[in-house]
């Protein structure tokens, strides 16, 4: 066997000293840090703004949440889909008020109807239920798409109910009849998400317009009176939500980073 020994080892004693204190002499040429105080918020009015929130609230759930939807309608509460079932929670106390669990499968999607009464819920089985949010009741069940509906949205007046799913299939559905009024085709991956324009109260032609996105990479915009896309935006990456801004001349997207 070897034995190896350090070369300051082997160093007379007097040498060693004189090392080390060549060492301290040479970490002298470290200067001190300044260390600055952080500045207390001023005046302007985002600082106030920040001011008044408080520190993050925390809610288990006993699944994975798939979706946070918040009503359209003042106090503004927000429900959270997760496993089987939909939380409502009050925005005021923070706390669940209403518990949606008549699914059979993990829900993937929900979205409130304008004036905050009414909530569609989607599930891994291509199935779309319509609930009163006063009686809880089941009020509508949309059946047609044949795997999982991952976007939900209403038209402005709540006549319409717009569908996208793992199926690339976007659905428009009469809410009153409770059946498929067009189906739109175009789409190569599944549809991760939609957008409708127009603004809450107006009459059932207003909205024209349907945007949305895929993981085929395109956003693609839609006549509501055509069965094919009148604009195909291609992203480069899986598109996983866009808007249609007001007025429908602006339309972003989110893909990849």
């Amino acid at each position: 066997g070897t034995l190896s020994v350090s070369r300051s080892s082997r160093l007379p004693p007097t040498l060693r000293a004189r090392a080390r204190a060549q060492r301290l002499i040479a970490m002298t040429d470290y200067e001190r840090v300044p260390v600055y105080k952080a500045r207390r918020p001023g005046s302007s009015s985002e600082a106030a703004a920040w001011r008044k929130y408080t520190h993050p609230l925390i809610f288990r759930h006993k699944g994975t949440p798939t979706h946070v939807e918040f009503s359209p309608v003042a106090p503004h509460d927000f429900c959270v889909a997760s496993s089987l079932q939909v939380d409502i929670f009050s925005s005021r106390s923070n706390a669940v008020y209403r518990t949606l669990t008549r699914f059979k499968d993990t829900v993937c999607c929900t979205a409130y109807r304008h004036d905050g009464k009414m909530l569609a819920a989607s599930d891994e089985r291509g199935v779309t239920q319509l609930f009163d949010l006063g009686s809880r009741a089941v009020m509508r069940t949309m059946r047609g798409h044949t795997k999982a509906v991952r976007a939900v949205r209403f038209s402005p007046d709540g006549g319409r109910l717009y569908t996208g799913s793992d199926d690339m299939l976007v659905s428009c559905w009469d809410v009153a009849a409770e059946e498929t009024v067009r189906t739109f085709e175009g789409h190569t991956d599944v549809v991760r998400c939609l957008r409708v324009s127009g603004a809450a109260g107006e009459h059932t032609g207003a909205h024209r317009l349907v945007l949305s996105g895929s993981y085929d990479h395109t956003v693609q915009l839609w006549d509501v009176s055509a069965p094919r896309p009148v604009m195909t935006v291609r992203m480069g990456e899986p598109v996983e939500d866009c808007v249609l801004l007001a007025g429908g001349g602006v339309v972003a997207g989110a893909s990849g980073n």
